[in-house]
């Protein structure tokens, strides 16, 4: 017989026969996020604010200057979106963009001080957010949950699931019956 860790790893996996949506990680993970985007949409919304460009500041904030590209793989956001939201900042004035020295290829992203100020505004909206969700946690709690995170990330992108999994013979297309 299985024991209890073994179990909950079993229970969570969609191949198992004892899968259940409520033991599933990724589930449970979907509904935490979607959660939150929603909570956040709306407590951005009173600043002017959204998601995609939220995010990009922080994330410029924290590591300035960024490429583009190193923005839109740090958010999970496809390059192309990213170049549009970064577009948007920079008509708002709160970022600008220069070519990087080094490697005219990439274009780095600096926050301008009204991009400074927006991060501290959006920063105190985000905190609601934050606080309500992990009111009852600790702080060993939050740092066990960031790590086990952290390490999940990590196994998702140590391969290329697409190319592991055995190739499906595409069906010929059909044809269209002609009918006298």
């Amino acid at each position: 017989m299985a024991t209890g860790p073994r179990k909950a790893k079993r229970r969570g996996d969609p191949a198992a026969e004892a899968f259940r949506l409520r033991h599933s990680p990724f589930f449970l993970l979907s509904r935490l996020s979607n959660r939150y985007v929603l909570d956040m949409e709306a407590v951005l919304k009173t600043i002017q604010m959204d998601i995609p460009r939220w995010r990009t500041l922080m994330i410029v904030r924290e590591r300035e200057p960024s490429s583009v590209s190193e923005i839109a793989e740090l958010a999970c956001i496809r390059l192309s979106t990213m170049t549009r939201v970064v577009q948007r900042l920079v008509r708002q004035g709160l970022a600008r963009v220069d070519r990087r020295a080094l490697d005219g290829r990439k274009t780095d992203v600096y926050l301008t001080a009204a991009g400074r100020r927006a991060c501290e505004d959006v920063r105190r909206i985000a905190s609601r957010v934050y606080a309500r969700a992990f009111a009852d946690f600790g702080d060993d709690d939050v740092r066990r949950l960031c790590e086990l995170l952290g390490r999940a990330h990590a196994n998702l992108e140590a391969g290329d699931l697409a190319r592991a999994l055995p190739a499906r013979r595409a069906r010929a297309p059909r044809r269209a019956v002609r009918r006298p």
